[in-house]
């Protein structure tokens, strides 16, 4: 298989978590590329419990910044250490769940906190965007975590943060971003990895979308 020198790293990322670490895998066996996971980012225990629910949820997002930050820093030296990388995540797609969650106050903390991270952090050559419906996304988060029923997810928070979703990535501009049928592309099939794969590599600029062929 052959690829395009100039891709050196890759950023998947989406509603779905096990979605975007499942096509993340993919594509760094199909590309001989190092995968980068959020899992694996995570830093050694630090007691960020609160009784304040806000509270809590305030220094998660700090938490979780700070992993990626860190995780993120070491891209710095890909070049040295990796020919090539695929993420799970998308960096800067953080600012949307603590625009959704966080009031005022910790939201001017965390955005000067994002601020001066971004700037040391590098832009990957591809965004992989896999976009789904609401309702799929919906499907998806009650099979994959076991929730009992769809009942137990807040739909109105799946659509708000669906449309924030849609919105980022229409307007992400530094980076080429290719918009996946997330309704339709099941990174288990490896058929369709590959399919993708091509549309990757043939990708020279700006959005494009990859509807995946039916494969029977």
């Amino acid at each position: 298989m052959a690829h395009r020198d100039d891709i050196k790293f890759i950023a998947v990322d989406g509603i779905v978590k096990r979605d975007n670490t499942a096509l993340a895998k993919a594509l760094s066996s199909a590309m001989h590329a190092e995968s980068m996971l959020e899992e694996n980012a995570v830093t050694p225990m630090i007691d960020f419990q609160s009784s304040d629910p806000k509270d809590f949820l305030f220094k998660k997002h700090i938490l979780r910044l700070i992993d990626r930050y860190k995780q993120q820093r070491q891209l710095r030296q890909t070049e040295i250490f990796y020919e090539r990388v695929v993420t799970d995540y998308l960096f800067y797609t953080d600012r949307i769940y603590a625009n959704l969650k966080l009031d005022s106050g910790d939201l001017q903390v965390y955005e000067a906190l994002l601020d001066s991270m971004e700037k040391e952090l590098p832009i990957p050559d591809m965004v992989i965007y896999l976009q789904s419906n609401p309702e799929t996304v919906i499907d998806k988060l009650a099979t994959n975590y076991g929730l009992r029923g769809k009942h137990a997810i807040d739909a109105g928070y799946i659509q708000s943060l669906n449309d924030e979703f849609n919105q980022f990535f229409l307007h992400f501009a530094w980076s080429p971003v290719l918009i996946v049928n997330g309704n339709q592309f099941h990174p288990s099939d490896h058929r369709l990895t590959q399919d993708l794969l091509q549309k990757i590599l043939k990708h020279d600029g700006g959005i494009a979308y990859y509807n995946p062929p039916v494969m029977e």
